[in-house]
């Protein structure tokens, strides 16, 4: 699966759901819910997922945000003001996974348990 199909299942629950431009900090808002969305599709899947510090620190600035993330085993959104805190550290790792830019660079991550989440499918 892909951003753009995961978008699409998660617009036949927001109707009014749009996608945000490249720059912006988050995939797709809905004015409706006043809802911020972050999408990450994972072609593995883990138990524990992983989040930017910087893309979390973005995010949590939203009164009402969802990270959403799939796996070959579902979908999962994590309200991630009902959620711990991840414990952040450093990781070498790709700089971009999308685009041709894949030097290896530290970044500050973290892990958010899929317990914590709501099941979409």
């Amino acid at each position: 699966m892909n951003e753009q199909q995961l978008f699409e299942i998660i617009k036949r629950y927001i109707p009014d759901l749009e996608r945000t431009d490249q720059f912006n900090p988050k995939d797709a808002y809905s004015k409706y819910y006043d809802l911020s969305i972050e999408l990450k599709c994972r072609d593995r899947h883990y138990n524990q997922l992983l989040i930017e510090k910087m893309k979390y620190d973005n995010l949590i600035k939203n009164n009402n945000v969802r990270y959403i993330c799939s796996t070959p085993l579902g979908i999962y959104s994590f309200n991630l003001h009902k959620i711990d805190e991840p414990v952040w550290f450093e990781k070498l790792l790709p700089n971009t996974t999308e685009f041709k830019d894949t030097d290896n660079i530290y970044k500050l991550i973290g892990y958010i348990d899929i317990i914590d989440s709501k099941i979409i499918i």
